[in-house]
Parts: C-alpha cells; sequence; structure tokens
C-alpha cells in the first residue's frame, strides 16, 4: 500500500432551521479523500475555526492511519483538554480518518473497528413531534412512526418549561404522553427526553407519571453538570434513565456511572472526539452491563459513522434517527445518505463510511446567524434586545 499523508482540508457549514452542520473533508497526495462531521448545537463556527486549527498544526501531512496518535495529540497537546467545541473538532477530522483508511484498504470501517456483529441498526425515531398542540394531530403523527416499522420513539412533552413548572405544564405533558401511548398500543418503546431542566423533586414526581405509561426511558431528567444529583432522581417501577450527551469525555464517565446511576449511556460521538473515544466509551460501559444508544440528532456523515459503530459494538441498544424528519434536502447532501426502512437502519459494507459530500447541495444553503433553538424563556431571550418569552 502506498505510503499516505493528509494535504487538505475543507470544511463546509450548512444551514438548518435549528442548527447549522459543519461537514469535513480531508484529502491526501494520492487524491483519496475523507468525509467526517464537526456538528456541534450552536457553535458550529467555532468549531470550524477549532478544525483549521488543529488540522494545520497536528494532521497535515501526516500518515492517516495514525489515528490514535493523531487524536492524542489533538487532545493532550492542546493543554485545556476537551470540551465540546475541541473534541467536535477532532471528531469531524478523525471520522475523515476512518473514512480514509476504509477506502484505502476497500472495507467499510466497521470492519477497521473489529467487525460486524449485526447487519440491520434498530432506530427509534426523533424529531417527528414539532410543536403538536393538537390531539389529534399528535395521535396521527405517533402513528404514521408506529406504521413506518419503528419500534421506538422520543420526545419532549414539556415544551419550553423550566425547572419546576406548575402543576398544569406537568399534567399537559403528562396527558400528552398519555395520547401517545394510546396510538401507538402498549408494544413500542417510548422514550421522554427531560433536555436536562428539572430540578431532582421535579423529576422524580414526573418519573412516577412516565412510568404509570410505561416509558422506556427518561433522558437527562436534571442538568448534565451534577452527576449525583442525576442519581437521586427517583426510577418507579423500574423506569430507565438515560444519559451522557454531554458529558465530553471518557475520563469523566466512570463518575457519571457511579453517581448518576444510568441504566443506558448515550455518547455524542462528535463531542467526545469521534469513532475511537465512542467505542472506549461503549466498552467502559460493557463493564457494567450498561447498553449504549449513541446521541446523534445532527447530518448524515454523522449519522452514517454512528451506524459503522452501532454494528461493531456487543452492547447496542437502538439508534436515535432524525433522517426521515430532517430537511427535505438532507437525503441530496451526501450520497447513499443513511435512511432507515421500515424503522431500521441496513449496515453499509461500501469502502469507509459509503457516503461523499455533495458540495453543491451544501453550497445552496449556507451558514444561518438564526439556526439558534431557544428551550427556555424563562431564561431569558435567545437573542440580545427582545423580551424574555416562552418558545413556541
Amino acid at each position: 500500500m502506498k505510503f499516505l499523508n493528509i494535504v487538505r482540508l475543507e470544511t463546509f457549514l450548512v444551514g438548518r432551521d435549528w442548527n447549522n452542520l459543519l461537514l469535513v473533508r480531508l484529502t491526501t497526495d494520492s487524491g483519496l479523500t475523507g468525509v467526517g462531521e464537526g456538528t456541534m448545537q450552536w457553535q458550529a463556527a467555532s468549531v470550524q475555526a477549532a478544525t483549521a486549527v488543529l488540522f494545520e498544526r497536528y494532521v497535515h501531512g501526516a500518515n492517516p492511519f495514525e489515528i490514535e496518535r493523531l487524536v492524542q495529540a489533538m487532545y493532550r497537546n492542546e493543554y485545556a483538554r476537551g470540551g465540546p467545541v475541541v473534541n467536535s473538532a477532532i471528531a469531524g477530522i478523525e471520522m475523515a480518518l476512518w473514512d480514509i483508511c476504509g477506502k484505502a484498504t476497500n472495507l467499510p470501517v466497521h470492519s477497521l473497528l473489529g467487525g460486524r456483529m449485526r447487519d440491520s441498526i434498530p432506530a427509534y425515531a426523533n424529531g417527528w413531534f414539532g410543536n403538536r398542540v393538537d390531539d389529534v394531530v399528535l395521535a396521527q403523527d405517533a402513528r404514521a412512526v408506529r406504521q413506518a416499522g419503528y419500534t421506538g420513539l422520543k420526545f419532549d412533552p414539556f415544551g419550553g418549561a423550566g425547572r419546576d413548572p406548575s402543576q398544569a405544564e406537568i399534567k399537559d405533558g403528562l396527558r400528552k404522553l398519555g395520547v401517545v401511548r394510546a396510538a401507538v398500543g402498549d408494544t413500542m418503546r417510548i422514550m421522554i427526553d427531560g433536555h436536562g431542566r428539572f430540578s431532582v423533586g421535579t423529576a422524580s414526581y414526573i418519573a412516577h407519571g412516565l412510568a404509570e405509561h410505561d416509558v422506556y426511558w427518561f433522558e437527562e431528567p436534571v442538568e448534565p453538570e451534577n452527576f449525583r444529583a442525576l442519581g437521586e432522581v427517583e426510577r418507579p417501577n423500574g423506569l430507565r434513565i438515560a444519559t451522557g450527551e454531554r458529558c465530553f469525555s471518557r475520563y469523566q464517565y466512570p463518575a457519571l456511572i457511579q453517581d448518576a446511576r444510568p441504566h443506558v449511556l448515550q455518547p455524542d460521538l462528535i463531542q467526545v472526539g469521534g469513532l475511537l473515544e465512542g467505542r472506549k466509551i461503549a466498552s467502559l460501559a460493557e463493564t457494567h452491563y450498561l447498553p449504549v444508544s449513541f446521541h446523534v440528532p445532527f447530518g448524515p456523515i454523522a449519522t452514517a459513522a454512528a451506524l459503522q459503530l452501532d454494528a461493531a459494538i456487543p452492547n447496542f441498544v437502538c439508534q436515535e434517527s432524525f433522517s426521515a424528519f430532517d430537511v427535505p434536502w438532507r437525503k441530496d447532501l451526501v450520497t447513499n445518505c443513511p435512511m432507515p426502512k421500515n424503522g431500521a437502519y441496513p449496515v453499509s459494507t461500501a469502502p469507509g463510511l459509503g457516503i461523499e459530500i455533495n458540495d453543491e447541495v451544501a453550497l445552496a444553503h449556507p451558514y444561518r446567524d438564526d439556526a439558534v433553538l431557544p428551550m427556555w424563556g424563562e431564561n431569558g431571550s435567545m437573542t440580545a434586545g427582545l423580551e424574555a418569552s416562552m418558545p413556541a
């Protein structure tokens, strides 16, 4: 095999309604390319800048097969280690390196990560819910998810509620949950996302209401910084607690597991720094008999990368999927865009990640300053100069 060197970085900021995607492409001196994604909620431009710095400092001229060394260099040498911005920049580069290695060896990335354990990746639907205020529409949309073949769906019925919402707000959220449960039947998994908003007492109270509707997991019931507080949330009738999307380092996961007592771990493959780090976290979870469901609400490259890792780890449980509920041009943004079929993703066996960026589509959707999703109106407006208001 010809020795390769990385010689070029390209980044694309792609605007959507609620956040901007950051897509990455690396090119070798032989012309071989690899794609990755460094999307981070509302700091895509910051990650783009960090990506350029890390590339010039550590990756330009390097051998793409030295992934462990390059990741360690980008993580350790920056001294103020990790955090979602730097880790997301690392991840975009790291995914592209795996893609190059797969293409150079004519193997899918999962073969380089230990080999395929499954041919199909079960998905649960997210992003289907939107701002449903009409119970009839809510029930129709939930039934449509079930009819599409999904065996699980996730939503947040509590809108813009804060730490300790009124009893009326809580009851309304539980009522919406009841509408969805009645619509999908008792064999479908329902996941409820708290988005880290509640106090321990309120989360515990709500947990009992969720258990009455046989909710599969309660995700991020309280804010993510205090692991011990999450461990104090009640788990009635075996209600599972899922968390981890805002835990940005494998060095923090032992404390998260011990203090928060989760039942499902949800690392974000971008914000922990890529596939290699995600696999290490999954192995740590396996030693505690914990399943892993990677947090992937972003673009199709991140989805494609996650599916390759899902296929290769023994303790995978189900994959978050926004693919069918995203912008209509998502399928055109990359070739062979991963899409679930009958509620599951097929595992690509194409070399690398099996996709390429469509430059024309990426450039047709430029960066958007307004691509921010306000979630807690009680904290004040998300935009300077505007009055505080609850989000729609």
